[in-house]
């Protein structure tokens, strides 16, 4: 195939034409050849058949009557076809009955087994097998063999004359081939001639002539039109080559233009390290001509002693393909040093260095202006220190004495006093919130603007952060007669890693926020899940109110400092427009945001989102109280708001309780009538204490009045404590008196509590409140290191206050000595003390420990809460962290964290 590849076109259009012919003349003579030879056997077997038939119905007689004698003389009528060679006649049972053989030599022949009907055709033979039959019944079988010299004969007469025909052919084929193959290969040869000569001689004006309008034509005026675009192109080409060397020398000069007018002085060394150009910013920067260092080494130039070695060192590394970059200094002709920024790199050619680029730029200017800037940086700084200290001394200077007036101010509320005297001292306390919300709102927004407020990923348990905070609020809330309550989904876990301290200032800021602008009806906050993975949470927090509502152009500015809705606000409602603020920059540190929806007159919903992680395997487990006891009871919810009934039964439903709700009085006494009439009662009834119409004292006098109801547990949940409402539910048998909102653990321990509160005919029932449910924890041994009096009398009070006992001790040193003495539970640690401050005694006592392998937990109690003190405190092996004054919900809050609850048990 190669072979015929390289061959002339003229050789290869004769060998196509010639082939194809005796290819086409072999198929032909071959089907010609094959189709006599079939029709031949075809006749013969007929032949054949027609003998079989006539003998074999004269045979009939003789195989009735067993002739075989007469059966051999039939068979001897086969002598007059030469090409039989031999035949037999078969009896029914397939016997030879008779044969026939044309050589007498074979007349004993050895005849085949009888067959069924038909014929076979071998190499030399064709054989007939043919059954005899006489009136429908088979009386035997005749089998004829015939030989095939004839069709052999003929076949090779028909090959012969074959292959005569196909030489002629062939021969006139090649004759005609010859004469006729110029037509096509006349032109393409001549196009090939005419290509040679364009490509030897490279003259694109010559052009084939066309003698046709078929393809080739077509060829030719393709090969021509090429011919003029590659005139067209080199013509372009040429052009545009004359065009790059103007532009190349016009490139040139702007490029040593460039060179010559830089301000940057450059210097072009070789393979050697011997200057070959440098322009004339080098030569007034270093004070050398042009004269004078081309064709010089660099080294010993420009430098000596220390910056020589420097210099080499660089030399060296430019020899690689990275820049080098540095500031450093370099010596003039006059042996001055000037500070220079030096750029190097490798000049690279064809994969050889060649030399290399050197660019100093003079810096001495710059450098004058750095320290300059230093100076004034050091001095920015000592301002800030001194700025941030003065900040964090104001604030202890005015926490502690704040810290005594509202501490104080609480104890006294606590004692008897007059209804005068109680108002004068609210209106005291209201206003030291006030002033002490203004001063964390304005530290905290400065660690803000500072870029220094810090997010801390800390364990803690949602449901528990949330109540606490919620039960703070619920004072302001409950003066108002608003609803206050908060709902957390179940997929929503407890145990999730953050900040709580900022989760808790975001959420005060929004519900005082939404405390402060309603007037009737509700608060509510929301807690789902809005996504999660194997290690993060995303929740999504809602504050729903019944407020006044914010107006639509005014709601992406409530998020701005200073800013309140309108100027009057300021004056009806007062606040400085920080708190929002504050929220929305802390949301952003939680990886969330923040947003509003709401309509003048229809109450807002502020929404937040924010990130927490997951707590992988918390130090403890908590396991409430069994709650087996409550499956299936049956229990009566009376609450005239929709939203507590509806947490209510949420939180009944998860004991496995048959909880039922209505929303009054006289709906309660429907219920439990209805009940007692199907013979089912209500053990456990919940009431709300502030009810229209008939309220929830009211509505437990009837109940104990009646007989058949006395017998239930009731439960008294009130949105407003006032004095004398725990009296009034002891003399009407009420079992449990709490203050909403009520988290679900504080709600089950209660009720469990009460239910086991029996009365007997000597003793009253015990009255269950969320004081009593705390006291039946068990007391802490608490050490307080305070040096202000004030503050020791307060915070001993406010602890012992709690079931508590408080040992005091002046300072870090007096600490030490008392725990010498005696075993803690608990330590307060004040921090700015004499003679030892609290880092220092901190320091002692954990130094101990690593000897003992005790540890003792140690709360920071300090007026510092500027940036970094919290930090500062716990990276002093500090365990909390609580800030003056000392809010007593705040200390509750904390104090839990560190008191054992009877009613959990700790898993470990």
């Amino acid at each position: 195939m190669r072979l015929f590849r390289d061959l002339s076109i003229r050789h290869k259009l004769q060998g196509i034409v010639i082939v194809a012919c005796g290819v086409a003349l072999f198929v032909a003579s071959a089907a010609f050849t094959i189709y006599d030879r079939t029709t031949f056997l075809r006749a013969k077997t007929d032949d054949l058949v027609a003998s079989a038939k006539m003998i074999g119905s004269n045979s009939t007689a003789a195989l009735t009557f067993h002739d075989s004698g007469s059966a051999q003389e039939i068979l001897s009528a086969l002598r007059a076809k030469p090409d039989v060679i031999r035949a037999c006649i078969y009896d029914s049972a397939g016997k030879v009955f008779a044969i026939y053989s044309r050589d007498p030599a074979q007349v004993g022949f050895c005849p085949p087994p009888t067959q069924t009907d038909g014929s076979a055709v071998t190499a030399e033979n064709m054989v007939l097998f043919q059954n005899i039959v006489l009136n429908g019944d088979s009386i035997g079988r005749i089998y004829i063999e015939a030989d095939l010299r004839d069709l052999h004969y003929r076949l090779r007469r028909f090959v012969l004359i074959d292959f005569v025909v196909l030489l002629a052919s062939l021969a006139i084929a090649y004759l005609l081939s010859y004469r006729l193959q110029r037509v096509i290969s006349g032109p393409i040869r001549e196009l090939a001639e005419t290509a040679s000569s364009v490509s030897a001689h490279e003259n694109y004006s010559v052009r084939a002539t066309k003698r046709s309008h078929d393809e080739i034509g077509i060829l030719f005026d393709e090969f021509n039109s090429m011919l003029d675009r590659i005139q067209q192109r080199d013509a372009v080409i040429q052009k545009a080559h004359d065009d790059l060397e103007k532009r190349v020398e016009e490139r040139t000069s702007y490029l040593n233009a460039l060179i010559e007018n830089s301000p940057l002085a450059i210097m072009v060394l070789d393979s050697q390290q011997k200057v070959q150009l440098c322009n004339p910013a080098f030569e007034r920067l270093f004070q050398y001509t042009r004269q004078e260092v081309i064709g010089r080494p660099v080294d010993g130039l420009l430098a000596d002693g220390d910056l020589l070695l420097e210099a080499r060192a660089i030399s060296l590394q430019a020899r690689g393909d990275k820049p080098v970059s540095l500031v450093t200094r370099r010596r003039r002709k006059d042996r001055s040093l000037v500070d220079v920024e030096l750029h190097t790199v490798g000049l690279v050619v064809s994969a050889e260095l060649v030399g290399s680029l050197v660019i100093y730029q003079d810096i001495s200017a710059r450098k004058r202006a750095e320290e300059a800037m230093q100076q004034a940086k050091e001095a920015a700084e000592a301002s800030s220190r001194a700025k941030s200290e003065f900040l964090a001394n104001m604030s202890h200077e005015i926490r502690t004495p704040m810290n005594g007036i509202m501490g104080m101010t609480e104890l006294v509320l606590d004692t008897e006093l007059d209804s005068e005297q109680r108002e004068y001292l609210n209106m005291a306390k209201l206003s030291a919130d006030a002033l002490l919300s203004l001063i964390n709102d304005i530290l905290d927004y400065s660690k803000i603007e500072a870029g220094k407020l810090e997010i801390d990923a800390i364990d803690f348990n949602l449901g528990d952060s949330l109540g606490d905070t919620m039960k703070t609020l619920s004072l302001r809330a409950h003066q108002k007669g608003l609803e206050l309550a908060y709902d957390i989904q179940p997929d929503v876990p407890d145990a999730i890693v953050g900040d709580p301290g900022r989760l808790r200032q975001i959420i005060v800021n929004l519900v005082g926020n939404a405390i402060k602008f309603t007037e009737k009806g509700e608060v509510i906050v929301y807690v789902q899940a809005d996504s999660r993975t194997k290690d993060d949470i995303q929740l999504h927090f809602t504050i729903a109110d019944t407020g006044i509502g914010i107006p639509a152009e005014k709601q992406m500015a409530i998020f701005e400092a200073f800013t309140q809705v309108d100027g009057s606000m300021s004056r009806t409602y007062g606040g400085t427009g920080l708190g929002l603020t504050i929220s929305a920059r802390l949301v952003g540190f939680m990886h969330g945001r923040i947003w509003v929806e709401s309509e003048l007159g229809q109450g807002s919903r502020f929404h937040f989102t924010a990130q927490f992680g997951l707590q992988k395997s918390p130090a403890r487990t908590i396991v409430p109280r069994d709650p087996a006891t409550l499956r299936d009871m049956r229990v009566l919810v009376v609450d005239d708001n929709a939203t507590n009934r509806q947490i209510l039964l949420k939180m009944l439903a998860n004991w496995h309780t048959n909880p039922a709700a209505v929303e009054s009085g006289a709906r309660a006494i429907t219920a439990l009538r209805e009940a007692q009439g199907l013979g089912r009662i209500y053990p456990l009834i919940l009431l709300d204490a502030q009810m229209p119409e008939m309220d929830g004292f009211a509505l437990a006098e009837c109940i104990k009045r009646n007989p058949d109801w006395k017998t239930a547990t009731i439960m008294m949940l009130s949105s407003a404590g006032q004095r004398g409402d725990a009296k009034r539910c002891r003399d009407l048998g009420v079992a449990a008196y709490l203050t909403k909102p009520v988290r679900q653990d504080e709600l089950l321990d209660a009720i469990l509590t009460a239910l086991g509160t029996r009365p007997t005919k000597e003793t009253s029932p015990a009255l269950v409140t969320r004081h009593s449910l705390r006291e039946i924890s068990n007391h802490l041994r608490i050490l307080l290191v305070e040096d202000n009096a004030v503050n020791q009398v307060l915070a001993a009070r406010l602890l012992e206050k709690r079931g508590h006992s408080v040992i005091v001790a002046g300072n870090g040193k007096e600490a030490l000595a008392a725990l010498e003495k005696q075993s803690f539970d608990l330590v307060f640690m004040d921090i700015q003390m004499p003679e030892m401050d609290g880092f220092e005694a901190t320091a002692a006592i954990r130094g101990k420990e690593k000897r003992s392998g005790n540890h003792l937990p140690v709360i920071a109690m300090t007026a510092h809460a500027m940036v970094g003190d919290r930090e500062r405190c716990l990276a002093a092996g500090m365990d909390d962290y609580l800030t003056k004054p000392i809010r007593p919900e705040e200390l509750t809050g904390l104090l839990a964290r560190y008191l054992p609850n009877t009613s959990t048990e700790i898993v470990r």
